[in-house]
């Protein structure tokens, strides 16, 4: 089963996917399960300088290698194992002869913020969860993650989240929030949503 996750950026679908992941790995008869990032699938901007690196808009689905991300989802729908990318987040570049390998699994658990732009999502799993949080409550999840985690400076940031990621997230949510099938809050107890996926996906 494959099974995607989205929602604006700082909602919490990171972080319900690892909670289902670790939910299903938790049980003694529950499926081989992996957990597939969009963001691993990042193209490759080293043969572009750090400005021209900056510019590109990272908040549109152009900057997904989707071809490889699809390939990649069909393979694990076959039972085959794949090479996940690893991707710098600072330097905009994947970490050169670094993968992850990743399958087979029975429960393929996707997450990514650009996977609510993608139309054919539905098309490629079998069930989708949008993670509804309010805006402000994600800018201040996201000033912590890449202040802390990514080397990014505040100001750089807010930048990026007024210019680029708020206005392309107000551009395909309403869309990608009707598309789903389970709408869930990211203000709750994550047990409490992990749970609540979990029943509705019968496993």
């Amino acid at each position: 089963m494959m099974v995607a996750i989205t929602g604006a950026s700082g909602s919490g679908k990171s972080t319900l996917a690892q909670s289902l992941v670790q939910f299903a790995q938790a049980k003694a008869d529950g499926p081989r399960t992996c957990l597939l990032s969009l963001d691993a699938y990042y193209r490759d901007l080293s043969h572009l300088t750090i400005p021209e690196r900056e510019a590109v808009n990272f908040d549109r689905l152009e900057a997904i290698e989707l071809p490889l991300f699809s390939d990649h989802l069909a393979r694990l729908r076959l039972g085959e194992r794949v090479a996940v990318p690893r991707y710098d987040f600072s330097q905009h570049t994947r970490v050169a002869g670094q993968t992850t390998q990743m399958g087979p699994s029975e429960l393929v658990v996707v997450d990514g913020l650009l996977l609510g732009a993608w139309t054919g999502l539905a098309a490629a799993v079998d069930y989708t969860v949008f993670v509804e949080t309010p805006v402000a409550v994600c800018l201040q999840r996201r000033l912590q993650r890449d202040c802390g985690e990514r080397g990014r400076t505040e100001a750089s940031v807010l930048e990026f989240w007024n210019s680029r990621v708020l206005p392309e997230f107000q551009r395909w949510e309403q869309g990608a929030r009707a598309r789903a099938n389970q709408v869930v809050s990211g203000e709750v107890s994550v047990d409490e949503t992990t749970v609540a996926v979990w029943k509705a996906l019968a496993l």
